[in-house]
């Protein structure tokens, strides 16, 4: 009973943070907060049966950290640990989760390495409904959760980086 209340207040505590993350314009902020959240959701992952989804979690967590210190040669060692990873997914998985968990997989990594906000929220939308569909499919239902007010978050930056964006054209011209 333990573990689910546990479950049940990480998952909580992630999804607020996973909130903040997404809307947030500064990138490493962004990746801290992100990767803090994501830590926080594994145990939902695993107590789900979604293994392959905690495990690349963890991978996740860690590119996080690393984006956000900034520390290219690891960056760049588990980056080419992603494609192999992805595709024992893809055929370990011959289902729609190792489909979609591959597309998350990948675009969360590339996102995780971008310096350019736009780009990195851009990314993180498709992540966010790949790991989305993961989540539902596996009963996650703290980690969809999760999900859903990332998107809500996504959607702030992007209204908040057109306003700022529009807002600079006219001062400009």
């Amino acid at each position: 009973m333990l573990i689910v209340y546990t479950v049940a207040v990480l998952g909580l505590i992630s999804i607020g943070l996973n909130g903040f993350a997404m809307k947030e314009e500064g990138v490493i902020k962004a990746k801290i907060l992100l990767g803090v959240a994501v830590l926080l959701i594994i145990p939902d992952f695993y107590t789900h049966g979604g293994i392959h989804g905690s495990i690349q979690s963890i991978i996740i967590v860690l590119m996080c950290f690393l984006g956000a210190l900034e520390y290219k040669k690891a960056e760049k060692m588990v980056l080419y640990f992603i494609p192999f990873f992805s595709a024992y997914l893809l055929f370990g998985l011959q289902e729609i989760s190792g489909i979609v968990i591959v597309i998350a997989s990948v675009t969360t990594s590339l996102a995780t390495t971008s310096k350019d906000p736009k780009i990195m929220k851009l990314l993180l939308t498709v992540s966010t409904i790949c790991w989305g569909i993961y989540s539902y499919t596996y009963g996650a239902w703290f980690a969809f959760m999760f999900d859903v007010v990332g998107l809500i978050g996504l959607i702030i930056f992007f209204i908040n980086y057109k306003k700022k964006y529009n807002y600079v054209q006219e001062i400009s011209v």
